[in-house]
């Protein structure tokens, strides 16, 4: 029977080619999201790591003060040269930028400690003017914090991420969270998220990325869902913090498979 050899052979062929398109297509996917996360970050992992390793016991000059970090202990001197603060981190790199644009520069430090075997980031903002001292820090929770020019907020905002979702990352590896914009001006930072649009919806983009890679080689169920619950959280609060409770509402009901959907909701809720 060469004719139904034939056709058995087609049928093999095209299920064959079935699945090598299967696999090209899941192949695009991950190197499109691989490309998604890493260009938006690669900037401040090579700020990070240059700071870490090339310019540790940089010397930083003011006015009034010279400071500078050696092996994770900050030393401050004075034009005499006496010791006016002292301060011990655990992993910090350090740098200094005007941040309120009123033409002397503040020292920073994102000091990067441990917390449940994750990175745990906290920056601290110093005044380097008549007084050398902490003015005020903000706690990143497992997100590195960075610093960008935002026209909507007019001036320098510094992007943090909010601890109070780190709960929600039970899952090994990359941890998600939403993010918080401050304003730094006269000796404070002031939270400006009703400022910001654009930079949580952009933030928001690269996460669904992530999202419809995992469930289009996972599947769509509640314990995918379990697995993405704190790049799913994000994403929610990211939409309200940008002033779009209805597209909020619309992902969480697309994309979160589990019964609760209407409990989680209310939990995400108390914690903004």
């Amino acid at each position: 029977m060469p004719g139904r050899g034939i056709i058995f052979s087609v049928i093999l062929l095209k299920n064959f080619c079935a699945k090598l398109l299967r696999i090209i297509y899941i192949a695009y996917t991950f190197l499109r999201l691989f490309i998604l996360m890493k260009i938006k970050y690669c900037l401040l992992i090579l700020f990070i790591f240059t700071t870490r390793y090339y310019c540790q016991g940089r010397t930083y000059i003011y006015d009034s003060f010279t400071a500078k970090i050696e092996n994770s202990n900050l030393q401050v001197l004075d034009k005499n040269k006496n010791l006016v603060l002292e301060k011990k981190f655990s992993d910090p790199y350090d740098f200094s930028i005007d941040l309120d644009g009123d033409g002397a520069e503040e020292y920073l430090v994102i000091d990067d400690s441990k917390k449940d075997d994750k990175d745990f980031y906290t920056m601290y903002i110093f005044n380097t003017n008549d007084t050398f001292c902490v003015v005020d820090s903000i706690c990143s929770g497992y997100l590195a914090p960075y610093q960008i020019k935002s026209e909507e907020a007019g001036g320098f905002i510094i992007v943090a991420g909010n601890p109070k979702f780190d709960s929600l990352n039970t899952q090994n590896g990359d941890a998600y969270l939403p993010i918080n914009c401050w304003q730094y001006g006269k000796g404070e930072t002031t939270l400006v998220n009703n400022k910001i649009y654009k930079l949580f919806i952009a933030e928001n983009d690269t996460m669904l990325d992530v999202i419809d890679a995992y469930y289009n080689t996972n599947g769509t169920d509640c314990k995918s869902t379990s697995f993405m619950k704190g790049i799913i959280a994000s994403i929610y609060v990211n939409f309200m913090h940008a002033g779009d409770k209805l597209l909020a509402s619309q992902f969480l009901r697309r994309y979160y498979h589990c019964d609760d959907v209407d409990d989680f909701k209310k939990q995400l809720n108390s914690l903004l």
